[in-house]
């Protein structure tokens, strides 16, 4: 398995917007998506409020590729910030009844089987875009 941000370790902008044959969506597109909907599990937990989805494709609302090297930087980081602000969740945060599900609890595992579903795509299209692996290394089995 490979850390969560190593998935996008070494990430250009011609490959985070490679349109890859029969792929719905490019690298950048799921890493939008990803923060799109980390942030929002976020403030599910703490019980902030966040416009409703009312359509699946909302959250796949994106550009194609990040306009600069700096975009592609930013997002990145905004989703090492959600991951280091689940971190610091407290048990009284993720033992409450959160929006939209039963406990802060049931949110964690929405968020830990989507950002795992999303990351495994990306890499995925790393593999078939030949930017697989990063230095960091990755186990592909």
């Amino acid at each position: 398995h490979v850390e969560p941000l190593n998935v996008l370790q070494d990430l250009t902008l011609e490959t985070a917007g490679k349109v890859v044959k029969n792929s719905p969506y490019t690298v950048w597109q799921i890493l939008k998506h990803i923060n799109y909907w980390q942030e929002r599990f976020i403030s599910y937990i703490k019980d902030e409020f966040t416009e409703p989805t009312l359509k699946a494709e909302i959250g796949w609302a994106f550009p194609q590729s990040p306009s600069d090297q700096e975009e592609l930087y930013n997002e990145i980081k905004k989703l090492n910030d959600t991951l280091v602000s689940v971190k610091k969740l407290s048990e009284d945060e993720l033992n409450k009844k959160a929006q939209n599900y039963q406990t802060g609890y049931d949110v964690l595992q929405a968020m830990a089987s989507h950002i795992s579903y999303h990351l495994g795509e990306i890499v995925l299209l790393r593999r078939i875009i030949g930017s697989w692996p990063p230095p960091s290394g990755g186990d592909t089995w």
